[in-house]
Formats: structure tokens, sequence, C-alpha cells
């Protein structure tokens, strides 16, 4: 008997009959006749992609200098360049396949799932796997899984995604609702009527697809670009004003501006961007967890977001699920005038729902269940409706009509609500337990509205958390928490969390949006609130992290530069964020925090490498042009080394990496600076084997050798010392850079040795060479100890 009452509360429960849904020998012939509910994946034809590569900024400055160097005579260097181009974005194409299998690979886990009933019991499944004929629910938060006519209740839709409308569309019984709405609130069971490549929109996983601005990463090493290449012009343009007043060949002049411009280009730029978020995707990818626990997985829905998460400083969090265990109980009843804890609890029990397993309400029903509470009989119910913090349901209390309310204490409990101010009282007391206290007013004709009483909610904080915020703001992120509790349980979990900082409501930010800047903690707050505090840090120029769940987070876990799902995330949240978490807690934020520092070391050692690498060419260029009045570095030589510094410095987007310990701002006049610095130890070294091989008498082809094999010899030193801090051996290189740094330099000794393309090195000449590498190695080491060096480019 007891079951049964428990029953009714169920929103569909009296129509769990009338609606019976598909049975498991119907499916075979309809998957048959309908197949799945997706549509093919739009691919881009992988031609036009290659195409695409040789347009923007980038490839126009190597067509540039493909078409200078023409016609400047040196036709064989030309095509070397335009096959350099070719095979570049052929490798650029090849590793954006490979980003998108991983991706593709991780979605198939953040698959949108439905509610539907099958053989009589509701259970979920993939959204794929629906049929037209299937009955479903539908809840706000839900991203509609097909084309569907309303059975009963009612929803309020939001198809601006897919009609441009600003208003949802509030639907009834018999009203159709398309895939791809977004259910913003109530509730309601549907039939499915098209799924598909016949619904009217297509499927729900292109919902907030849409295009992100370049990361702040991004942003700072196309300015680092940009800044070398006015550079270059400059020294350019300087270098053949010089070069016409001293009657210098026009040739020389020509050749020595194309090798500026050759060695400022950032050929294996977008590549090693590619492969390096790539990587740090896929390794969030893999499971963390051990002993046969798979669930600790980190999902990528946005690669760019890898980068962000390096440079995180603020990371706003829900409470409930994130910090807590989401395991709420019954811990406190109180009860008032007539009413004793039994009638508390079924009256409460009557103004839940147990078809969406709402965490608040099966924790009262379980409670209910464990007493013997009977349950009223339910008329008409109102589900949770985040703007009002309340539920409401019409019953039969006996035998008198009551209308049931149970929501947020100090919202309920106005001054026309007897026994309000005692509840008040007794809601402090709760609060300062850190408990979550909800009001159940009841509303008759006999004496209007009532609390009938308290109840309050326990949710013991995760184990891990305190150790968590602690280890995270070890690494320079500082956690916000928002919560819908009031004040004073805020304050009681907050202390228990050991987040240490002022307390705030949701009102008072709205009166002064800056306390979003100092505040620890955000009481009493709606979705919507956390729009505020995200738009006011970034502001403020934080870069901002954001962990939600709800339909009503999706705005703000899609303007936050890193927004990540919690588990149990609606879909529509999945959607709007850049990560989702496969695990509760924070344990998945300090993984992804982790692996963007890891991804932002490794672009910091291809930017410091790169920067290093062309102040040392553009020195030794323009030294000895000046001392010479000829270019040293052929426009072919340039080419060489280019082909052997960008294999090296795509591996290193895979490189082992030790994260850095807080978030990083580069300072690029002081990034050049110190670059300088380091560049002028392998610059000495050159210039100290030109000057040598100009003493022993050597032709000016040979030093030109000389100076080759020394750039490219002295560039892996570099690589080695610069990619690790404090010491370069401080992490073991991964083996793909060892194999890329072997074989480029065996590809360069080849040359140098053999003389192919260019004139044969003196054997003589190897052991200063390689000892001029292993000093400028250990000496660049010794610069790094320098306190400006590590301030100005150390990690």
């Amino acid at each position: 008997m007891q079951a049964d009452t428990m029953e009714a509360p169920k929103v569909v429960g009296a129509l769990d009959n009338q609606f019976k849904g598909l049975v498991s020998g119907e499916l075979e012939a309809l998957r048959e006749r309908y197949g799945y509910n997706e549509l093919p994946e739009f691919r881009e034809n992988p031609f036009i992609q290659y195409l695409k590569n040789f347009w923007g900024p980038l490839p126009w400055l190597m067509e540039l200098i493909v078409v200078v160097t023409y016609l400047s005579g040196n036709q064989v260097e030309a095509f070397i360049i335009v096959a350099l181009l070719l095979v570049n974005s052929g490798i650029n194409l090849v590793q954006r396949h490979s980003a998108d299998r991983a991706l593709a690979t991780l979605r198939k886990a953040i698959e949108v799932t439905a509610r539907v009933k099958r053989d009589g019991a509701w259970q979920v499944i993939a959204a794929r796997e629906l049929l037209p004929g299937d009955v479903v629910r539908l809840r706000a938060g839900d991203v509609m899984p097909a084309d569907a006519t309303l059975l009963e209740g009612s929803v309020s839709v939001d198809l601006s995604a897919l009609t441009g409308e600003s208003l949802p569309r509030d639907l009834g019984v018999e009203e159709n609702a398309y895939s791809g709405g977004i259910v913003r609130r109530g509730e309601a069971t549907a039939r499915v009527t098209a799924t598909g490549k016949q619904t009217r929109y297509g499927k729900t996983t292109q919902l907030l697809e849409t295009a992100h601005p370049p990361t702040h990463m991004e942003k700072i090493v196309f300015a680092i670009i940009r800044y070398f290449f006015l550079i270059n012009v400059c020294v350019a343009v300087g270098i053949t004003v010089f070069g016409v007043l001293v009657r210098a060949s026009s040739i020389q002049i020509a050749n020595y501006d194309i090798v500026l411009l050759l060695m400022s280009v950032p050929v294996a730029f977008p590549t090693m961007f590619i492969v390096a978020q790539t990587y740090g995707a896929l390794q969030l990818g893999v499971d963390s967890g051990t002993g046969g626990d798979t669930g600790k997985r980190v999902l990528t829905r946005r690669l760019g977001a890898v980068q962000e998460a390096a440079v995180m400083d603020v990371l706003c969090s829900d409470k409930t699920g994130t910090l807590t265990l989401n395991q709420l109980a019954v811990s406190a009843l109180t009860t008032y005038g007539t009413y004793d804890e039994a009638r508390l609890l079924g009256l409460a029990s009557a103004a839940s729902d147990t078809a969406d397993k709402d965490s608040i309400d099966q924790a009262i029903l379980d409670r209910a269940a464990e007493i013997g509470a009977v349950v009223p009989v339910r008329a008409s119910f109102t589900p949770f409706d985040p703007s009002t913090k309340r539920t409401h349901a019409d019953v039969m209390d006996g035998n008198v009509p009551t209308a049931v309310e149970k929501g947020l204490a100090d919202l309920l409990l106005s001054p026309d609500v007897r026994y309000a101010d005692a509840a008040l009282c007794d809601v402090a007391e709760l609060s300062t337990r850190g408990l979550r206290v909800l009001a159940v007013v009841v509303s008759h004709a006999q004496v209007g509205k009532e609390c009938a009483g308290l109840i309050g909610l326990s949710d013991p904080i995760r184990p891990d958390a305190p150790a968590l915020i602690r280890e995270l703001g070890e690494l320079g992120v500082r956690i916000v928490m928002i919560t819908g509790d009031g004040r004073v349980t805020a304050r009681a979990v907050a202390r228990e969390l050991s987040i240490e900082g002022d307390v705030y409501t949701a009102d008072e930010l709205k009166r002064n949006p800056d306390i979003a800047l100092t505040g620890a903690v955000f009481a009493e707050a709606y979705p919507e609130d956390k729009l505020t505090i995200i738009e006011a840090l970034q502001r403020a120029g934080h870069i901002v992290g954001m962990t939600g769940d709800g339909v009503n987070d999706a705005p703000a876990l899609h303007r936050a530069e890193v927004g990540i799902a919690v588990l149990g995330a609606t879909e529509v949240a999945k959607q709007a964020a850049s990560f989702i978490l496969t695990s509760g807690g924070l344990e998945g934020v300090r993984r992804v925090v982790t692996a963007g520092r890891r991804v932002y070391t490794r672009i910091h050692t291809w930017v410091l490498n790169k920067i290093v690498k062309s102040i040392e060419s553009l020195f030794i260029g323009t030294v000895i042009f000046v001392l010479t009045h000829s270019y040293v570095l052929s426009p072919l030589i340039a080419i060489l080394i280019l082909l052997s510094n960008d294999f090296v410095t795509i591996s290193l987007a895979a490189d082992h990496t030790k994260p850095i310990r807080r978030p990083v701002r580069w300072n690029i006049p002081l990034l050049v600076v110190g670059s300088f610095v380091i560049a002028f130890v392998p610059y000495t070294f050159t210039m100290g084997l030109y000057l040598l091989a100009r003493h022993d008498g050597y032709s000016f082809a040979v030093v030109r050798t000389v100076v080759y094999a020394s750039l490219i010899y002295l560039g892996a030193s570099t690589v080695l010392a610069v990619r690790a801090w404090p010491f370069g051996w401080s992490v073991r290189p991964k083996g793909v850079l060892v194999a890329a740094l072997l074989f480029s330099l065996a590809f360069s000794s080849v040359v140098a040795g053999f003389g192919i393309f260019i004139a044969p090195l003196p054997l003589r000449f190897f052991p200063f060479v390689i000892l001029s590498t292993l000093a400028s190695f250990f000496l660049i080491e010794l610069v790094k100890r320098i306190s400006f060096i590590q301030a100005s480019v150390g990690v």
C-alpha cells in the first residue's frame, strides 16, 4: 500500500497506462524503415581544406617571398619554397584531420540521451536510438532529441538557434516541438513523430557550435610574429639603404632581404598549434583512474580551451556536486501548528517529482518512505522553476483542497504566512549547521497560508574538496563558490571547504557588480547571476573558468574562457561547455589546468626557440653583410634551415613537460630582451666558427656551409636547453623529439659533409661544431640561472 502512495507524486503517474510507448518486438522493423536518429556529418572536401592553407597572413607572406625570390633570379630556390609550402600545407591538413578524428572520438562519450518509455518502463537511451512512436519525457534543460507531439504537460521551448525567434515558444498538448530546441521551462510527455533526416531542423549536436575568437595565447603569439616581422622589414630597409650607399651588388642585397624575411616566417606555427592542442585533449581524454575505474576522463569539446586553461586564474564553481557529494539526505525536520513530521513529509512528497530523479525530491521521498508517510492525492503539479525557487502542487489533504508550495525558505516565508516569524528564526539556526533549508507552505480556504514545517537537507562536502581547493590556490586559481543557499548556510559550507573571503548575496551583486572581483562566495544566486560575475571578472582582465550543470548555466559556460560541464549536466550545459567532466568534484578541473599548462609550456618552448633563432640569424646575417657587403645565408641555405627547424619544432608539441605553477601573462618586450640575451650565446659561437673559417682562408661558399652547420647544431642545443626549467635535463625529452633532433642533425650532416646543394664542409670543422654545440648548451644553462632571464622568459 505504501508503495502505491509513494508513486502518486509522479507527474506522469496517472498517465503511465495511457502512454505505453513502443515494445521490443516493434523496434527492428521500425529501425529498418527509419534508421537511426542522426544526420550524416558534413565533411568539407579535403581538397578545399588543402587550398585554404594558402589563404591567410602567413601563406600570403610565403607567397610574396616566392615571387620576390623568383624575380631576383633564384628560380630553383623559389620552386623549393613552393614545395616547402605545399608539403607543410599537406602536413597541416593531415594534423587537422587527426584533430577532427580525436574530437569525434571524444564526443562519442557526449552523446545526447533521452528518457523513453519502452515495454511499459521508463529508461534512458542514446538519442540516436529513438524511433517514431517512442514516448519521451521532456524537462527543463533538455535538448529536443527529435520532432515530437506533446501528449501531456507544457513546456517553453527555445528555438532561437534554429529559427532566430528571440523568445521561447510555449507549447501544450497536441502541439509540436522540433529537434534541436532547448526546453527552458516545464515538463511534458511527448510522442516522437520524426527522426534523423525526417526532422524539421536536424540534429541536436550542432547547437552552440559557434565560432570562438582566437585564444589569448594565439593572440600573443601572433603579436610576437608581427613584432618580429616588422623588425625584420625595418632591418631589411636599413640594410638595403646601406647596401646602396656602399655600392653592394643588387643581387647581394636582394638575397639578404629574402633570407631575412624567410627566417622570420613561422612556417610550422599552425601545425604545431594544432598538434599541441590535440595532444593535450587526448591526454585529458585518457582515463586517469586505476583499478578498473573508467570514469575519470575529461572530454574536450573545443581545442582552443586547452590553451585558455593554462592562464585561467579564477574558477567560479557550483557548490552542489562539485564541492559536495550531491548526496542529499533529510537531516532535520521542524513542524508548526497541527502538523507532524509524517504529514509534513507527505505534503512535501506531493510537491515532489520522481520521474526526473531530482536529488532534493528524492531525498524527501526516501525519508517519507522510511517513516511511512501518506502522500495526498495530487490533482496538478508545477515543476521546479529556477526563477521562483519552488514547486507547486494542488492536492486533497483529507477532504480539503489544498495548495502546497515547497522551496527556498527565505522566498516562501512572506509576512502573510502563518508561523513565518518562528520559521525564519529556525531557518537561521539550521543554516548555521550548513543545512539547505526548504519550507513547505500550504494554503486552503479555512486558514489561508501557513508554514507546515521546515526540511533541513545535508549534502556532505567531498572529502577531497578542501585539498583540491588548496592545490588549485597554489596553482594560482582562485575559487569562487556560487550557490543558491542562503548566506548563513553558504558561509558555513565555505568554512568547511576552507574557502576564505567575503560572502555576498545575489542582490548585493546586482547593486554593485564590482564585488565579483573580491567575493569568495555568492549566496542566494540564480543561474543568470553567474553571467554577471563572469563578465565583471573578465572586464577586470581575469581569465575565467566556470562549472555548471543546468540549462540556465549555458550562457555562463559559453561566455567563460573555460566552461566546464560537471558530472550529470544537462545536454544544453554540455554543448555550451568547452570541457565535460565524467567524474564528480574538482579533480577533473585540476587535470584541465595542469594539461593546459603543459600545452602552454610546449608552445612557450616553440615561441622562445623561434625568437632566439630569429635573433641569432638576424644578427649573423646583418653583421656579416655589414663587414663583407655580401649575404652569408643564401635563400637555399635558409630553406634547408627552415626544413630542419620545422621538423624539430613540430615534435615539441608532444614533448614531455612540467606544468607551470602559476598563470603567466606574457610581457612581450621583456620576452624579446631575455631571448636576445640567450641568443647571444649561440651567436657568439657561430661568429667564432665563421671567423675561424675566414682566418683559415676558406672560400666564401665553404664559409656559408660552416655557418649553416653551426646554426643547425647550435639550434638543436638551444631547443634542448630552453625546453625545460630550471635545467634542460629537468624533464626527460620524449622519444619523438629525440628522433626529430637526430634526424635533423643526420640530414644536415649529410648535406654539409657531402656538399649536397652547397659546398662541402671540411672534416676538421665537425669537431669544432660539436664542441661549440656542447659549450653553447651549458652556457645557456648558466644564463638561465640569471634571475632576470627567469623572470622574462622562464616558465
